[in-house]
């Protein structure tokens, strides 16, 4: 793939993100993502061919923009258990790497893309059923997951705006959750 066609099919998603931020998932359309892409409906079907390809390419660019900052927060220093704690509060601490900030409508657009595509779908939770596979191999692999839990809990709370914790109590459930963390990847248990 040349240069040029690299940066069109990032053009385009950046529209289509944009699109999706501003308006809601209901409001993309393939020419409005292309005419705010300023490319040709032509060059936008030429590299996704359906509105449902470019949703694809959406979430597959936010899976490895999230991988590869779960990647550096390791690199950093931070043990797995506690690079994924800080992976989910990382658009808090910093706002400059989250790509997207996904509200309860995004979140009802991303479980749609798997009822209109199967094959991503099972690729997407084989994936996620991997990863989730080697994170509980841990000193204590029962805290390891209610870590997860209680993660997974606190972003869909967020999501769709119901029951969300004040942001102090919500800073000090991480920190609490970082020292535990931090205990699993030591080796320490209670």
């Amino acid at each position: 793939m040349t240069n040029r066609s690299l940066i069109t099919k990032q053009k385009l998603l950046d529209a289509a993100t944009d699109i999706i931020m501003e308006h809601g998932v209901h409001h993309l359309t393939l020419d409005e993502v292309a005419k705010t892409a300023g490319v040709s409906k032509g060059g936008l079907l030429y590299h996704y061919p359906s509105k449902e390809a470019l949703l694809t390419a959406i979430v597959e660019r936010l899976q490895t923009e999230q991988n590869d900052l779960y990647e550096s927060l390791q690199a950093d220093g931070n043990g797995p258990v506690e690079a994924f704690v800080r992976l989910f509060d990382e658009t808090k601490l910093h706002p400059e790497r989250s790509p997207i900030h996904i509200d309860a409508e995004k979140m009802i657009a991303f479980l749609t893309l798997f009822a209109v595509d199967q094959e991503y779908a099972e690729r997407w939770k084989h994936d996620l059923d991997t990863f989730f596979a080697a994170f509980q191999q841990t000193s204590d692999p029962v805290e390891t997951m209610i870590i997860r839990y209680a993660l997974e809990g606190m972003m869909m709370s967020e999501h769709f705006n119901v029951g969300v914790a004040p942001p102090a109590l919500k800073q000090d459930i991480i920190a609490r959750l970082i020292e535990r963390a931090r205990n699993i990847d030591s080796g320490k248990t209670d």
